[in-house]
C-alpha cells in the first residue's frame, strides 16, 4: 500500500516490483535474488513502525511524539548518509593515521561473466588487488620489504548501474620494514601495477575455478590479449588516515544510485542521469521501470558477504599490534587506537538522549522517553515472509 512520504525509489519499487521479481528470479544467482527480495522489503517498510520507532514526551504541555527509524539497508537511498557516517566511524578507528594513496584496480569485460554467476569469486578480486598493492610496495626497499595497510572496497556499478566490477583500494604511502623503520613511499607507477594486478587475479581465480574448461580457456588468453596488464588508475593521496576515512565512506556505504540521478520517471519509465568516464560527457538512459529495477538490484550483495576488506598493517591481527609501532617509526605520532564499536541501540539511545527536539504544541523540550527496536527474530522473519509465534518486542523506557 502506498505511502504519502515515499521517496521516488520507493514508489517504483512498489509500482513494478512484482514485474521486475520475476525477471530477477530468472536472471540472477538464487542468493542474489533472495537477498534482492529482502532489500526491496526493507526499503518498503523503511520509515515505519516495523523498523522501530522513539517516542518523547513534552516537559511542558506532557504531548508524546514519536519518530520512525529508516530501514538500514544500504539499498536504501533514504539510508546511504546514514551508513556513510556509521562506515566514516568505523575506518576511522581501523586506519592508521598517516598518508594514504587510491588507486582503482578494474576487471576487464571478459571475466565479469565468471563474477556475476559466482558473487564468491568478489573476494578473490579484493585479494588479488591487495597482493599486487603489498608486493608493488614491497620492491620500493630491496633489503626490507615494507608492509602496508590496504583497504579493499569491491564495487559492481558502474555510473550507469552496468555490471562493472572494480576494487578501490586505500593504501598508506609507507610501510613498515622487518627492522621497525617506517619506509615512506611516494611512487606508484601504474605498469608495475597493472602487470601484477593481471598476474594476481588470474592466478587466483585459476586455482578457485580449477578442473573447469571454458573459464581455464578464457583466463589463459586474457595474457595474450591484455600484454601490458590490467587497467589501473592512480588516483589521489590524502594526508592523513582521516581524509582518507571520509572519503573512502563514499565507496562503503552509498547505494548504486542516488534518487537525485532519477531524472524522469512517469509511471512506465525511468530515466537516470550519469557521466560517461569514457568520453567524461553527461549522458542519460532511459529504461522500462522492471528493467530499471533489474539493473540496480543486480548489485546487491548476498546475504553475510562483505564488500570492504583488510590487509597488511589492517588486518585484525596487525592493526592492534602495529599502531604503537608505527608511531614510534614514522613521523605520524597521532595514531588512532582501535575502539569498540558501539551498538546499534547504544548509538540510538546516546544520539537521541543528546538530540534536542522542541514540542510543535507548545515549543517546549521533547524528552526521549522509549526506544522501540524489532528483536532479530522478528525482521528475520519478515524479510522471509514466514509466520509463525511473534517474538516479544524490545522496549527501553528512559
Amino acid at each position: 500500500m502506498s505511502c504519502d512520504n515515499d521517496g521516488l525509489l520507493q514508489r517504483i519499487l512498489r509500482d513494478h516490483w512484482l514485474v521486475a521479481q520475476a525477471k530477477v528470479k530468472r536472471r540472477f544467482p538464487a542468493n542474489v535474488a533472495e537477498s534482492a527480495a529482502v532489500n526491496v522489503e526493507k526499503v518498503l517498510r523503511c520509515g515505519s513502525e516495523e523498523c522501530g520507532f522513539a517516542c518523547f514526551v513534552c516537559e511542558g504541555c506532557g504531548a508524546k511524539q514519536t519518530v520512525y527509524f529508516s530501514c538500514k539497508s544500504r539499498f536504501c537511498p533514504r539510508c546511504g548518509k546514514a551508513r556513510a557516517s556509521e562506515a566514516a566511524t568505523l575506518a576511522t578507528s581501523r586506519l592508521l593515521n598517516v598518508e594514504h594513496q587510491h588507486l582503482t584496480y578494474s576487471v576487464p569485460s571478459e571475466l565479469r561473466s565468471l563474477l556475476f554467476a559466482d558473487r564468491s569469486l568478489l573476494v578473490t578480486v579484493a585479494k588479488a588487488a591487495a597482493q599486487a598493492t603489498i608486493e608493488a610496495m614491497g620492491t620500493r626497499c630491496k633489503a626490507h620489504a615494507p608492509l602496508p595497510g590496504v583497504m579493499a572496497t569491491v564495487h559492481t556499478y558502474g555510473r550507469d548501474l552496468c555490471w562493472h566490477v572494480h576494487v578501490h583500494v586505500l593504501a598508506t604511502r609507507g610501510g613498515l620494514r622487518a627492522d621497525g623503520v617506517w619506509q615512506p613511499i611516494k611512487l606508484f607507477p601504474a605498469p608495475q601495477y597493472r602487470k601484477l594486478w593481471q598476474h594476481h587475479l588470474l592466478t587466483l581465480l585459476r586455482k578457485r575455478l580449477k578442473g573447469r574448461r571454458g573459464p581455464g580457456r578464457i583466463i589463459g588468453g586474457l595474457y595474450r590479449k591484455y600484454p601490458t596488464g590490467f587497467n589501473v588508475n592512480v588516483m589521489s593521496h590524502y594526508r592523513s588516515g582521516r581524509k582518507a576515512a571520509a572519503y573512502c565512506c563514499r565507496y562503503t556505504g552509498r547505494p548504486p544510485l542516488s534518487e537525485r540521478r532519477i531524472v524522469a520517471y512517469d509511471g512506465n519509465r525511468v530515466t537516470i542521469a550519469y557521466t560517461d568516464y569514457r568520453d567524461k560527457k553527461d549522458k542519460e538512459l532511459t529504461l522500462s521501470a522492471p528493467e530499471f529495477l533489474v539493473r540496480l538490484l543486480q548489485h546487491v550483495w548476498p546475504r553475510y558477504m562483505r564488500d570492504v576488506h583488510y590487509y597488511g598493517l589492517y588486518q585484525v591481527p596487525r592493526r592492534k599490534l602495529y599502531v604503537d609501532a608505527v608511531a614510534k617509526a614514522s613521523r605520524y605520532k597521532d595514531q588512532v587506537r582501535p575502539a569498540l564499536p558501539m551498538s546499534r541501540r547504544e548509538r540510538l539511545v546516546m544520539a537521541l538522549s543528546q538530540s534536542p527536539r522542541r514540542c510543535p504544541t507548545c515549543g517546549g523540550t521533547l524528552r526521549f522517553s522509549e526506544l522501540h527496536l524489532p528483536t532479530p527474530s522478528q525482521r528475520h522473519a519478515k524479510n522471509k515472509q514466514t509466520s509463525g509465534r511473534e517474538a516479544r518486542q524490545l522496549t527501553l523506557r528512559m
